[in-house]
Parts: structure tokens; sequence; C-alpha cells
């Protein structure tokens, strides 16, 4: 099977993509209703959605207990409705949430570019203006990202040699795809040159 045009392995992967996209989507925008109920709950002492949205001390991971030391930390857990399956625990603090969602966000996101890009992959002319397009806004989405979680990140944990790899990982990968970028356009210059002459 061939990697790249209709019927190749690039379809499949687009395929794929689209449905994580998908996933990550729904996820996304129960997680963004799950904090507003939380903030709800938080303002008002309401006890709505007790089974699916939990604020307080007491709240902890279903797979572990938090530190000693946080037992006095309000916390919160987000469950999948009627399943009491958890999708996200953590300390109930507006930066954490803001950075937990971010990053949800930036998975989404990715996963929609890197959809678009290899749907472009998928078709005869792999070299177009709009695969240029989705593989530049996929670069420049990594190089932004990384850049925004660096600040926050040593803002809060100070300098780890885990933060740094992540950073370098990000803006890394957002690069090689402008590399990419930038073979793409040969390569759409060369296929126009070519059209012309024939």
């Amino acid at each position: 099977m061939k990697l790249i045009g209709k019927n190749s392995i690039s379809t499949i992967i687009s395929w794929l993509l689209l449905s994580l996209f998908v996933i990550l989507c729904l996820h996304f925008i129960y997680e963004i209703v799950g904090h507003s109920v939380l903030f709800y709950k938080y303002k008002t002492g309401s006890d709505i959605f007790n089974q699916t949205f939990f604020l307080g001390n007491e709240v902890a991971s279903t797979n572990n207990n938090l530190p000693e030391h946080l037992s006095e930390e309000l916390k919160f857990r987000i469950n999948y409705p009627f399943l009491g399956i958890e999708l996200v625990t953590g300390l109930y603090k507006p930066l954490l949430i803001f950075l937990d969602c971010f990053g949800l966000l930036y998975i989404t996101l990715f996963f929609y570019f890197a959809f678009n890009s290899f749907e472009e992959f998928s078709s005869d002319r792999v070299f177009s203006s709009k695969a240029v397009s989705n593989l530049k806004k996929l670069g420049y989405l990594n190089l932004i990202f990384s850049s925004i979680i660096l600040f926050p990140t040593i803002w809060m944990y100070q300098i780890s040699a885990f933060a740094l790899l992540q950073f370098f990982f990000i803006a890394f990968f957002g690069i090689l795809i402008l590399f990419m970028v930038a073979f793409f356009k040969k390569g759409l210059e060369l296929q126009s040159e070519n059209d012309l002459t024939i």
C-alpha cells in the first residue's frame, strides 16, 4: 500500500486523526462544562450534580491519594456522566485549571491540524497551497504552545529537567514541521513550473 495519494496509508491515518479530534473535542467541551459547574458550586455552595462534579477538601483521585500536606487544600474531581469513571482530578486553583484546559485545547487543535494535513496527503496533488497552510498552522501551534507553557512552568515549579525537556521537544517538533513547510513550498513551485511547461 502506498504512503500518499488516494487509498493510501495517509487516508487511514487521516480518519484515525479525525476520530481522535472528535473524541478530544467532546472531552474538552465536557471539561469546560464541568469546570463551569464547579465554579457555580464554589460560588453558591450548591450541591448540584454531586455524583459527577466533586468539590471539597476530602476529594482525591480514584487512582491515588494526594500527599498529606495537601489535605487541607480545596480539590475537585470531574467524572464521566453516569459512569463514575474519573476524567480529571486536581487542586482547585485557577492557574492549574487554566493550564489543564489549555493543554487539552492544544492536543485537540494538534489532532485537528494533523488531520487536515494528512487529508491533503491523501489527495492526488500532495503539493498544494492548502497542505502548506495546514502544515504551517501545525508548526506555529507547537511553537506558540511551547513558549506559553514555559513561563507558568518556570513561575510555578521553577526550572526542572522535565519542564525543559517538554519545552524543547514541542518547540523542536514545531521547527521540524516548519522545515517541512519549506520543502512543501519548493515542491509546490516545482509542480507549478512543471504544469506550466506541459
